[in-house]
This record gives structure tokens, sequence and C-alpha cells, in this order.
């Protein structure tokens, strides 16, 4: 669900190109396609259903900004996690930096 809402937030954009608008609007129509559903039926939405889904999905998410795109990749893995599994802290990268002296040139 937090895709599809990514895609709707990328499409409204005064910025949005007419491939991210597409999947917004096709984003739109999936959570419609949900609401109205009644449980235990299948969705009539897919992207089967609508031709060049994917490829507008995936010229929505090249326009993302790196951070923003890992951003959603660790939200949508988090919700993929069992309810009330912890999730552990992750440490920040530590580099231990190692003075190199300046290279001397050899006169020949």
């Amino acid at each position: 669900m937090e895709s599809l809402l990514e895609t709707i937030r990328i499409a409204v954009t005064s910025d949005a190109t007419e491939d991210a608008r597409s999947a917004g609007a096709s984003a739109c129509r999936t959570i419609l396609a949900t609401l109205e559903s009644k449980p235990g039926e299948p969705l009539e939405v897919g992207l089967a259903s609508q031709p060049n889904v994917l490829a507008t999905m995936v010229t929505a998410l090249r326009g993302m900004p790196p951070d923003q795109l890992i951003d959603l990749a660790i939200a949508r893995l988090r919700a993929a996690l069992p309810a009330g599994e912890p999730v552990a802290n992750v440490q920040p990268l530590k580099f231990n930096l190692i003075p190199v002296p300046p290279l001397t040139r050899n006169p020949r």
C-alpha cells in the first residue's frame, strides 16, 4: 500500500512526468478497486489487466532521488515483517583512516 501511495505522491508533484502521472492514476485505480472489493473476492485490477503498468511504475521510480528510493525500500521491507517482530538497530559503518605519506617522484 505504501508503494501505491508513494507513486501517487510522485504523480501529483508539479514536475511529474506524464509517465509518473499515468502511474499515479493507475495506483489510484488499484486503491479504489481494493476499497470497493468484498472480503474474499479476487481484485479486478492487477498488472495483467493494465498494459504498461510495470513500465510506468519503473519510470516513476527512476525519477526518485536515491535517498527517497532507499527509504521506500526500507519501509516496504519493514512492512513485510510479521507483526510484533523486533527490528534490530543498525550500527553505522566505521572506517579507520590510515595516513598515507605523499608520493615522491624519483628524478632520473
